[in-house]
């Protein structure tokens, strides 16, 4: 077998230990444990800044004043993602991407979906998208093995002008 495959597998069971684990905890310290009917949401987040060019092999980082936060909400349970994008200082946004990433800050990838599209309306600062079904599975992967980076393209920057690569920060909540 391959090592990416491999590294694949291993993340995505590291994961689905720790969803476990957390889900256990209670019982283990002699508390009833969680109802059926309660689950966990798992948070992922993206500080966009400026984005590199990846046509270019060496390419620098978009001098830019834009920045932007990402939050990507997995629930597991219902298998749904809620993909929240915040950005300010852009002019001319014309669309918001989560795309694979080959490497950190490689963002050749494919496109895996797209949050905004300039043909939605005018860009306001906020777009929020939420997934399920397969969709939520093509999208899970990638994400929950850093493999994932949310992108927005400007007029001025069809290239991209702000992005980053989507990373877990173990915030884990029921609902």
């Amino acid at each position: 077998m391959n090592q990416p495959s491999n590294r694949i597998r291993y993340a995505a069971l590291t994961f689905i230990l720790a969803t476990a684990a957390l889900t256990l905890a209670p019982a283990a310290h002699g508390q009833a444990p969680t109802p059926a009917h309660n689950h966990s949401i798992v948070e992922w987040y993206a500080d966009l800044t400026g984005a590199k060019d990846s046509s270019l092999l060496h390419a620098e980082a978009v001098q830019t004043k834009a920045t932007g936060k990402a939050l990507v909400s997995f629930d597991f349970d219902h298998q749904t993602a809620t993909f929240t994008v915040e950005a300010k200082d852009l002019v001319g946004v014309q669309k918001i991407e989560v795309r694979t990433t080959r490497t950190r800050g490689d963002l050749s990838g494919p496109a895996l979906l797209t949050i905004y599209d300039s043909h939605d309306g005018p860009f306001t600062g906020t777009a929020t998208k939420t997934v399920s079904g397969p969709t939520f599975n093509h999208v899970a992967t990638p994400i929950t093995n850093d493999q994932a980076s949310v992108v927005i393209y400007t007029e001025a920057h069809p290239a991209g002008e702000i992005a980053g690569t989507i990373t877990m920060h173990k915030r884990y909540y029921e609902q």
